[in-house]
């Protein structure tokens, strides 16, 4: 009996060293999880906050502060301000700076000097170096239709006529959600494109780029151009309109996510 129960406390013994060596070798296979990562969202012309509804829970999903930033789209001074004060909110953490189409000009001004900001991403957006504009950069590319599409309002400010904002904005979104798009618009300011740009942040802190090969209101030639001068950290290309963020917001996300990742190790 005293051979059975010596026996059986050694059986024990190493049932329990194994179980324990089996749970922490599991706990170190198992992946860490992502440290959080403050991601803020500039929108372009035309457009409000809304338009990162696509992406903000995936970001979410993945454990990150998310802000996104509506800008009053009056001046590129005035957006840069309103995107700066939104970051100026956030006390720790890696920031990630992301911006669509004019929003790209706003977080090249707003990351300039900003030792908060870890990456920038750019979603088919305008990259601007110091002292060009997106009226003299454009100038080197085929005019798009919508370029001699755009209204203005009582107040000089630009809009495309919905009928348009849908053909030529957003016609790969769901017909119903692009003219919801369109009927709530952001007229915005109408001298943007000589706006003459400072220091780009581009050249300070990593960057991303996604390219939207069927965009019809900024070249993909040109997208392509801005993504291989800033020597960006990657470059996606999707077949989608200027609207990726609504009709390609998977691949909008995951270019995003690959940024937080990056600057969360």
């Amino acid at each position: 009996m005293a051979r059975f129960s010596k026996s059986l406390r050694l059986f024990f013994f190493a049932t329990l060293l194994t179980t324990t060596l089996f749970t922490v070798t599991d706990a170190a296979n198992k992946p860490k999880p992502s440290k959080k990562v403050n991601i803020v969202l500039a929108h372009g012309a035309l457009a409000d906050g809304s338009s990162w509804s696509r992406v903000i829970p995936h970001l979410h999903a993945a454990g990150h502060h998310v802000i996104a930033v509506q800008q009053p789209l009056t001046s590129i001074e005035d957006d840069v301000a309103k995107v700066k004060a939104a970051l100026g909110t956030i006390k720790s953490g890696p920031i990630v700076l992301v911006g669509h189409s004019f929003g790209g000009t706003i977080i090249s001004e707003a990351a300039h000097n900003n030792s908060n900001v870890s990456a920038l991403v750019y979603v088919a957006a305008f990259a601007a170096d110091q002292g060009e504009s997106v009226a003299e950069i454009g100038k080197s590319y085929t005019p798009l239709p919508s370029n001699q599409a755009f209204d203005s309002d009582s107040q000089g400010r630009l809009v495309l006529p919905q009928d348009l904002f849908v053909k030529y904005f957003a016609p790969d979104v769901e017909l119903k959600e692009a003219k919801i798009m369109a009927a709530s618009q952001g007229p915005f300011d109408n001298v943007r494109f000589g706006f003459v740009s400072g220091p780009p942040a581009w050249k300070e802190h990593p960057s991303y780029y996604i390219i939207a090969e069927d965009d019809q209101i900024i070249q993909p030639e040109m997208q392509a151009f801005f993504a291989r001068r800033m020597k960006a950290k990657k470059t996606v290309k999707v077949p989608a309109s200027h609207a990726l963020l609504v009709s390609r917001s998977k691949e909008v996300t995951d270019l995003i996510l690959e940024a937080a990742r990056a600057v969360a190790k």
